[in-house]
């Protein structure tokens, strides 16, 4: 529900950029749990309706995934449309240059403490990057809780909040990380969110 909400929210706001789909490209930045597993289903769901959209998804923690995100990439696979990049092996400023949105999949709230030593590149090669930015619930870096960032924390001109807004998204520390933040319905009840 959250990577289809998600990937309706992207294509509405950013509508013009899908219009020549033939020069429309996305990077997705992977983790391994469920916050990839988003960027996945954003994936499917974007390239079923734009088949000359050009997706690399970059693997920035390896390629073991969590049993949700590795079932969402079986089911990507039966598409075409996506290629797969490792971060280690990608001249990450030539991909992010060429690319019109940059999806950042890689944590969400599951961050705490400091970012893993191989994000540091890439994260400093997107944040470098004119692509649009787009943060997955929290941007990756930010603790979602408390707004506390790593100085190489992505920052997203938007970011798609899942089910309700965190801290991070209105403290003053991490609000600029996130750019413009909407909370997107993924069909928790109100009263549940509420209590």
């Amino acid at each position: 529900n959250a990577g289809r909400a998600a990937a309706e929210a992207i294509e509405r706001r950013y509508s013009d950029r899908f219009q020549n789909e033939r020069t429309c490209r996305m990077v997705i930045l992977l983790g391994k749990g469920n916050n990839g597993g988003d960027g996945l289903v954003i994936a499917r769901v974007l390239l079923e309706k734009y088949p000359g959209l050009s997706v690399t998804l970059l693997f920035c923690m390896g390629h073991t995934l969590s049993p949700l995100a590795q079932l969402n990439l079986d089911r990507l696979e039966k598409i075409s449309g996506w290629k797969s990049a490792n971060a280690t092996e990608t001249d990450l400023p030539v991909l992010f240059g060429d690319s019109v949105f940059i999806l950042d999949g890689i944590f969400g709230t599951g961050f705490h403490g400091q970012l893993p030593e191989p994000l540091v590149p890439i994260l400093r090669a997107a944040n470098a990057s004119p692509a649009v930015r787009i943060a997955l619930d929290i941007p990756t870096g930010v603790n979602g809780d408390n707004g506390l960032s790593d100085p190489d924390a992505f920052r997203a001109e938007y970011t798609c909040a899942f089910a309700a807004y965190k801290p991070a998204h209105f403290l003053k520390s991490s609000r600029y990380l996130c750019g413009e933040t909407e909370r997107l319905s993924i069909g928790i009840p109100d009263d549940i969110l509420n209590a």
